[in-house]
């Protein structure tokens, strides 16, 4: 359907590896931001991603985001600076790109344990736009996060928010 809609494939299905940091106390996580380290395919990036704009039906933040050429020595980096892995999970991850109204989206599908996504980055008459297209209505969008619904499949255990989760696809 994304082809017949015009959409063309900029990155064919690979696996995707996040690690998210937090320090000790998880401010990070308190304030409702994260710092990712991802690594697709060959590719890495750092994102620090600052705290959801209140909005009833999109999920909205500032992100920022740079390409990362070693993501081992990343890693040390963010730890010599006190901040740990306390979250990791992988997928799988197609990705697509449309132009419609001389506007560009982006469009991920995601595999994961708990089941297929599909992503869209783009303004918000866009997205709107294209989901309509596929019978989606804006109040059915889910606006939780991987790390919240991965989370709220696991079993619950008495220690679980101060453990690391590690999430295998």
């Amino acid at each position: 359907r994304l082809t017949e809609l015009g959409a063309c494939c900029v990155s064919s299905r690979r696996k995707e590896e996040n690690l998210l940091f937090d320090f000790s106390d998880r401010k990070l996580e308190a304030a409702g931001c994260a710092v990712r380290l991802r690594t697709y395919g060959e590719q890495a990036t750092l994102t620090f991603k600052a705290k959801i704009q209140d909005d009833p039906l999109y999920k909205k933040r500032e992100e920022l985001e740079t390409p990362v050429n070693d993501p081992e020595a990343m890693q040390e980096i963010l730890e010599a600076l006190g901040m740990n892995v306390y979250f990791e999970y992988s997928k799988f991850r197609e990705i697509y790109e449309l132009s419609l109204d001389k506007q560009e989206i982006e469009i991920c599908l995601d595999e994961t344990r708990i089941g297929a996504f599909v992503e869209l980055e783009g303004s918000t008459d866009l997205i709107e736009k294209v989901a309509a297209k596929f019978g989606w209505a804006p109040e059915l969008f889910i606006r939780k996060n991987y790390v919240e619904m991965l989370s709220a499949d696991e079993p619950q255990t008495a220690d679980r928010r101060n453990a690391p989760r590690a999430i295998e696809q």
